[in-house]
């Protein structure tokens, strides 16, 4: 026979029947918090923002000019323009949520309890900034998320702040992590072109992978010789100047791509906070009940990318 549900919780409420029940239970021997930290992993692609009015608002300019033509100085000046960019705006988003304990809960001396069942506000806040972040990667290719050159991050034709310049890629053909993918992306990064079409070489600092793909990325950065072949080649990008970043909430199982070494300031994915996450106290809003306190978190921001010449993507295979 099915068991009858004798009593319908409100959510959020730590109470004598529902998410409090076993500490008044005293045949359970022992009630242990579960652990439930999160590391922020991608916050480290991102740069932070100042929003203003609940909008933060982006645009890029150029110092890059034409190369100088032959000139006589009796002819008149050729004058140059520079070239400006592509504007997108971002608007804040409001984040709020609470946990509220019943009075009988506290007068029978679990208080304590309650508040480490409470604590978990603030890391749900660190899980919610983290799925932000990693939305945008694993949105890299899709053509619902746009930036402000109305393409996605990963895109092999955005078209240049100049658009006689034609287009540029940041996307790999999709093939699994190997020596020769992983050249051919930090190949591709070195013959980034400018508006104008001139090299602008980036230099790959990282390697992010999928967890599922660990294993071959620190055989490629540990490796001597290349690892594919029996030829007895060297592997001459083990020792180089990168890392790997191994990003766990990556919902690709073998996607990866090389972010290069471009200064933070000119990220192009952007953190914008306009209020970061805060606790307070909150008490029960009807008078009527004995919801008698708790806590509450509250937060603004919003997470996007505007352009992005500092990674080269590959959604593997």
């Amino acid at each position: 026979m099915a068991a009858i549900v004798l009593k319908q919780l409100n959510p959020g409420y730590i109470d004598r029947h529902g998410a409090g029940s076993d500490a008044l239970d005293k045949t359970i021997d022992a009630l242990r918090m579960r652990y439930n930290k999160y590391p922020l992993q991608g916050a480290q692609f991102f740069k932070t923002e100042t929003p203003k009015g609940g909008v933060f608002k982006i645009s890029t300019f150029g110092t890059t000019l034409q190369l100088p033509t032959e000139n006589q100085d009796s002819a008149s000046l050729p004058f140059a323009t520079p070239i400006k960019g592509f504007p997108i705006s971002f608007t804040v988003k409001n984040y709020r949520m609470a946990v509220q304990v019943e009075r009988s809960y506290v007068e029978d001396q679990l208080q304590d309890i309650a508040r480490k069942q409470m604590s978990g506000l603030m890391n749900s806040a660190r899980l919610l900034l983290e799925y932000n972040f990693a939305s945008v990667i694993n949105n890299a290719s899709s053509t619902s998320y746009t930036g402000a050159d109305g393409m996605p991050l990963s895109d092999p034709a955005h078209p240049h702040a100049r658009r006689a310049t034609g287009t540029w890629s940041n996307e790999e053909t999709a093939a699994a992590l190997t020596s020769s993918t992983w050249a051919t992306a930090r190949k591709n990064m070195r013959k980034r072109p400018d508006e104008f079409g001139h090299r602008q070489p980036i230099l790959p600092r990282k390697l992010v992978v999928c967890a599922d793909i660990e294993q071959k990325a620190r055989e490629l950065k540990v490796a001597s010789k290349i690892p594919e072949t029996a030829t007895n080649q060297p592997w001459v990008f083990g020792s180089d100047d990168w890392d790997i970043v191994v990003w766990d909430y990556m919902t690709s199982t073998t996607a990866w791509f090389l972010v290069g070494n471009r200064p933070a300031e000119f990220s192009g994915m952007h953190y914008c906070p306009a209020v970061r996450p805060g606790i307070a106290p909150t008490e029960g809003g009807d008078k009527s009940t004995d919801i008698i306190w708790g806590q509450r978190l509250r937060m603004r921001f919003v997470v996007g990318f505007s352009v992005e010449p500092n990674i080269q993507y590959n959604a593997g295979a």
